[in-house]
């Protein structure tokens, strides 16, 4: 005679399987707005080309205690070294190595990206403050549609320092993606080569007791 499984039974299997799963803490989060310019060795694009982003945060995670009202937070990111753009059927792919991303809270408010940078405010009031967070980035990649006007980019980093380093989670992974866009309509400051809208992310991955497959099996005998 066949039995059908009790609740009992399908209730302590879903929990094993469950605890065997991966608990993630909370994400916390910068969000930012900004523009970039590259300091080319050749064409835009190419390989050696730098690409230097300055940003500013329009919203941010509470947890971190800064008001945007009354102090800004500021990304200036560079030292990405294009490895040149490599066509992947359809649309083009460049990654970057090296680089860094350094992150200010500043009570001044003055951030001001001008026009052909580097001038006079750019990155230089982006990078005034007290440190928040400095990361090397461990990869960065821009994917470009085929148009070659808009896309998307990611990043990793391993954090350095900075007021946040080691305050909200253990064995952090950070992360720095969103979209951009080289088109007109964007009204990209003169200069500048893209506008980049995205999100840098703070996450700590917690240790679980897991259980095996075998003991899942064992609770069906």
């Amino acid at each position: 005679m066949k039995h059908s499984l009790g609740p009992q039974i399908l209730l302590g299997a879903l929990l094993v399987l469950l605890a065997a799963l991966p608990v993630y803490a909370q994400v916390y989060t910068v969000d930012y707005l900004g523009y970039g310019w590259e300091k080319a060795a050749g064409p835009l694009k190419a390989a050696g080309d730098e690409l230097i982003i300055t940003s500013v945060a329009d919203g941010i995670d509470p947890a971190f205690g800064v008001d945007l009202t009354t102090e800004e937070v500021t990304l200036h990111i560079y030292g990405l070294i294009s490895d040149g753009p490599v066509d992947a059927g359809g649309y083009t792919i460049i990654n970057f190595t090296g680089g860094y991303m350094d992150i200010y809270e500043d009570p001044a408010m003055n951030a001001d990206w001008g026009i052909n940078p580097p001038n006079a405010t750019s990155p230089g009031t982006f990078t005034e403050g007290s440190l928040f967070f400095r990361g090397a980035f461990t990869s960065f990649t821009m994917y470009f549609d085929a148009s070659g006007a808009y896309g998307s980019f990611e990043g990793n980093l391993d954090g350095i320092s900075g007021s946040i380093i080691n305050e909200y989670c253990t064995n952090c992974v950070y992360t720095w993606g969103g979209a951009f866009t080289l088109d007109a309509g964007a009204q990209i400051p003169e200069g500048y080569w893209i506008q980049v809208d995205g999100t840098f992310e703070i996450d700590s991955a917690v240790d679980t007791e897991t259980a095996s497959w075998g003991s899942v099996k064992a609770l069906f005998k």
